[in-house]
């Protein structure tokens, strides 16, 4: 079982990763292009913005996932510095945890309900006409992604608040 989670881990990782650089690549490559075209050979290119637009939402959720996944997401963690009792530093931490896992899976939940919606209307781009449910997929595969990933966290924390030792969960090969 231990090795499943390893190999399902490090899978999320290394497809969060591929998304992450391949759609940052298309829109740094969009971007270009369209000012090339615009400021260089006055020819501007109708529906670059639509495109990048679509390609960002994919790369903004996945780091969103993805600094889920790290714990590096943004905090406001004061109470550390006035907690200096370890294991009830880690019953807060589990709290707050539970709180962040609840409130992740009622977003994935809306998202769930958008896309669905957005299958039924069929809504498309403006100038491309593009299904704009491609680029709101995106928005239900993080929220879903970051729901997994705090429930981890709260595992966890709950294990830290018993005062067992915190997971060792599976490092890349850059944390090494």
């Amino acid at each position: 079982m231990k090795k499943l989670f390893e190999m399902i881990w490090i899978l999320l990782r290394k497809i969060e990763n591929a998304i992450m650089i391949t759609s940052t690549i298309i829109l740094v490559t969009l971007v270009l292009t369209q000012v090339a075209l615009r400021y260089i050979f006055k020819m501007p290119l109708m529906g670059v913005e639509e495109l990048a637009t679509m390609t960002g939402f994919w790369m903004y959720m996945m780091g969103s996932a993805s600094g889920a996944r790290e714990r590096n997401h943004i905090r406001a963690d004061l109470i550390h510095s006035v907690m200096k009792n370890e294991r009830a530093y880690r019953m807060i931490q589990t709290v707050v945890t539970l709180i962040t896992f609840i409130l992740a899976c009622v977003m994935t939940n809306w998202c769930w309900n958008y896309i669905t919606w957005s299958l039924k209307s069929w809504e498309r781009s403006p100038a491309l006409m593009i299904p704009m449910v491609y680029s709101q997929m995106s928005l239900l595969v993080s929220a879903a992604l970051m729901a997994f990933y705090f429930f981890i966290e709260l595992l966890d924390n709950i294990r830290q608040a018993a005062g067992r030792p915190c997971l060792a969960l599976p490092k890349a090969p850059y944390d090494e």
